[in-house]
């Protein structure tokens, strides 16, 4: 009989032994704005990065505003994109979207995180905004009901 001319010396199924989990470990603040067309995504770390933020599915385009890297190491980094942009999901009035913080620039490592953002703009959210100012001959108090931007 005559041997296999590929013979295998070791052999091991390591799908079990090898994970990546999210984690925020590093991440000092990951903030949020929903603006009236658009999301801010603020992030705050508590050493210099160095990674990506981006959303789903914007990793191999690797270009503004659905992907994000530092011009140079810092604490914070922010993103911005329009709602309709990014592949936002936008279900009855709530627009929602993924967003990844890689801390390596090409690589997923364990620490990596993904955030799901979420903007509803299904109830108004009405302000009472309270002025008061002095007239000639008495104060007058108004009342003004304002729905602000959340940008």
């Amino acid at each position: 009989m005559e041997a296999s001319t590929e013979e295998s010396l070791f052999e091991q199924d390591l799908g079990d032994q090898f994970k990546i989990d999210a984690s925020t470990r590093g991440l000092q603040k990951v903030n949020l704005r929903c603006g009236a067309d658009s999301m801010r995504i603020e992030l705050k770390t508590e050493e210099d990065f160095t990674g990506v933020m981006y959303t789903r599915g914007s990793f191999y385009k690797q270009s503004e505003p659905c992907f994000v890297k530092p011009k140079r190491a810092g604490k914070s980094l922010e993103m911005k994109f329009n709602l309709d942009q990014c592949q936002t999901i936008n279900n009855d009035e709530v627009y929602s979207n993924i967003v990844v913080v890689q801390h390596d620039p090409d690589l997923v490592t364990p620490g990596d995180a993904a955030f799901a953002v979420e903007c509803d703009f299904r109830k108004p959210r009405g302000v009472t905004v309270t002025s008061q100012f002095q007239a000639r001959d008495r104060p007058v108090l108004e009342k003004v009901n304002a729905t602000p931007s959340y940008n």
